[in-house]
């Protein structure tokens, strides 16, 4: 056994077939030499309270176990253990199996080894999956975010990443080390004046890489102002680009007549009951705003209701509920962190905008709660 206890590797086999579980902990120990500590479990239970007193670097499971199976345990792992890295060993390799099981949460679909060779191709597998230790946090699929989120969260983790993104043909780059952003690029732009560019894009897509050294060190100072700043200059572009659209044209009344009252909504004369005070004789018609019309009620497309421990407690035409979880996940372990890190209370509700489509989803203290309504059609 070697005497560096940070280099030994943790597995757990689990498996209801206890001189197969037998078999494995005896090959495992032979090809890793000692350098793997090696445990077993015969239902997904005694697993559990293994991994309750017992941390472990990797779990293999396999697929077809009494009570609770293996899938249904993957997706207990994924949430409860999503530091712990997953592989699914089986006697029943079939095309279903494999991609529920990679939905809920595994690295790795692989098939009993029948013989030697088999052994040592599944262990050579699997120790060059533990090599790649996983970092700390959920992980899952982001979706309609903006970039400065995203960069909040990277930051106040204290990250070490390479944001990228594209909309179009335009492609750039932000690379943030240990919590600072220390460079942007986007076609011959850099620095700030990139930076501002990327985050003054209106949609597009991002994905978020291993921290690799930048070709230059282009940005000093708070990742806070910086982002500030950037927002500041956006809603400033906005404003310029609001006030030189074309005005609206008044309408001028008769020579000696009372000025019109018009409205808005209908575009018709304004009955005078309506307005609370006499209307100002001026040169123009007075323009009294009412409330834009709000149309029809928008139609709730997908609604799903989880318990705090991933469990869904309802859901209604969810096209793909193990997303949504996933979400849940991520919204509430960077929303912990936010709400330590900045003084602005208890983070709850998260809205995200798309076109006619609007998902608002709720953080509570006992179930998370999703809700998606897209534009109603109008019959004609």
């Amino acid at each position: 056994m070697p005497t560096d206890t940070q280099n030994l590797r943790r597995v757990l086999f689990v498996d209801d077939d206890p001189q197969f579980l037998e078999l494995t902990q005896e090959l495992m120990g032979v090809f890793s030499n000692g350098q793997w500590e090696i445990t077993t479990a015969v239902s997904a239970s005694a697993a559990f309270a293994v991994l309750q007193d017992h941390p472990v670097d990797l779990a293999v499971v396999d697929v077809q176990m009494g009570v609770m199976d293996g899938i249904q345990m993957l997706s207990l792992l994924n949430r409860g253990y999503p530091n712990v890295q997953k592989v699914v060993l089986t006697g029943f390799a079939n095309e279903n199996y494999r991609a529920a099981c990679l939905s809920n949460g595994a690295e790795l679909f692989l098939q009993k080894p029948t013989n030697q060779e088999g052994w040592r191709s599944l262990f050579t597998a699997l120790n060059e999956l533990l090599k790649y230790k996983p970092e700390e946090g959920f992980r899952g699929v982001l979706r309609r975010v903006s970039i400065p989120d995203v960069l909040q969260m990277e930051c106040l983790a204290r990250n070490s990443s390479v944001l990228e993104i594209s909309n179009g043909p335009k492609q750039g780059s932000i690379f943030v080390e240990e919590g600072q952003i220390i460079h942007a690029q986007i076609g011959d732009r850099t620095g700030e004046q990139a930076f501002n560019q990327l985050l003054s894009m209106s949609g597009g897509n991002f994905s978020l890489k291993p921290f690799t050294e930048p070709p230059a060190r282009t940005i000093e100072g708070p990742w806070e102002f910086l982002v500030m700043e950037a927002a500041r200059q956006r809603d400033e572009a906005m404003s310029a680009a609001a006030e030189s659209a074309p005005p609206v044209e008044s309408i001028a009344p008769v020579a000696g007549e009372e000025p019109v009252l018009i409205d808005v909504e209908t575009g018709g004369p304004l009955a005078a009951e309506s307005v609370a005070a006499p209307a100002p004789k001026t040169a123009a018609a007075t323009v009294i705003p009412r409330p834009a019309p709000t149309g029809p009620p928008p139609k709730v497309e997908e609604l799903v209701i989880c318990s705090v421990h991933g469990e869904v407690l309802h859901q209604w035409q969810c096209r793909n509920v193990d997303v949504w979880i996933n979400f849940f996940e991520f919204v509430s372990q960077r929303g912990q962190r936010l709400a330590q890190a900045l003084p602005l209370g208890k983070f709850d509700r998260l809205e995200i905008q798309s076109g006619d489509s609007r998902a608002v989803v709720i953080i509570a203290a006992d179930r998370g709660v999703m809700v998606k309504t897209g534009k109603q059609s109008v019959l004609k």
